[in-house]
């Protein structure tokens, strides 16, 4: 009964976005998709105001273009969606560049570098055994938790003996492995970097990416359809790079992380 009361749900959704895109755009506005909750990169303040390194990198943006920036804050997994069906002009939220996402969206570099490797999460202590993802495989407990639409998804889902359990939230996946209901959570590193310094009681793994599952860093995301728009992100991305803007974003918010996404 709950898996039809969700299937609805999100089918009412999906007309609702769906009806939207027919209205008139603001051509004075750009919409940005993010999803809060994905710190350092997007984030609650004590306010409630939706902060980041991918929100100042979109305050950015809509300066260059001469726009008022309005962020729409949504489910990872409804980013592309909704930029395929025009609520959205861009989506910001740690995006890895992917070969599977570039044939569904345009993506324009901004920040990091190629990705090799994924944390593997665990709370207070790693089992006893457990020094790779596939010694989990002789464990009782080979539930995996996991953002769903992300990169780190598509990974930990290829490991079959796995039981993977897909949740919405960065906070969601931290209170899973808390209280056991999960044996670990694979994380994004500059996530799983930032988690640590609030939560010394996360221990961690790596997981080893195959060729085909890394990524050549974040991208934002925008429709292939709209190719001026591509253009135009790419020519203020670059002059930001050049100025040193982005940089002085990354020291703001990774303070010399190494990249992950």
């Amino acid at each position: 009964m709950m898996n039809v009361i969700k299937t609805t749900l999100y089918s009412l959704w999906l007309l609702t976005l769906l009806a939207g895109c027919g209205e008139h755009k603001d051509e004075n506005v750009l919409i940005v998709g993010t999803c809060a909750g994905f710190l350092p990169y997007e984030m609650f303040d004590d306010h409630g105001a939706i902060v980041g390194f991918d929100i100042d990198v979109a305050t950015q943006l809509a300066k260059h273009l001469g726009k008022k920036l309005i962020i729409k804050d949504m489910s990872f997994d409804a980013l592309i969606i909704a930029l395929k069906q025009g609520s959205v002009d861009v989506i910001l939220a740690g995006i890895s560049i992917t070969q599977s996402r570039l044939k569904e969206i345009a993506l324009v570099h901004y920040s990091g570098q190629p990705l090799t490797k994924l944390p593997l999460i665990f709370w207070q202590h790693i089992p006893e055994g457990i020094k790779t993802v596939e010694d989990l495989n002789h464990h009782d407990n080979k539930i995996v938790c996991v953002q769903s639409g992300t990169l780190q998804e598509e990974v930990i889902s290829s490991y079959k003996f796995l039981t993977i359990k897909q949740l919405e939230n960065i906070s969601d996946l931290i209170m899973d492995i808390k209280y056991g209901k999960s044996i670990a959570a694979v994380l994004e590193p500059k996530v799983a970097h930032a988690l640590i310094a609030e939560h010394p009681e996360l221990k961690t793994i790596d997981i080893q990416l195959a060729p085909e599952q890394q990524d050549l860093g974040s991208g934002i995301g925008i429709n292939k359809t709209n190719t001026q728009l591509v253009e135009k992100i790419k020519n203020i991305v670059a002059q930001l790079k050049q100025n040193g803007t982005v940089q002085a974003l990354e020291n703001k918010w990774f303070k010399g992380v190494s990249h992950g996404s």
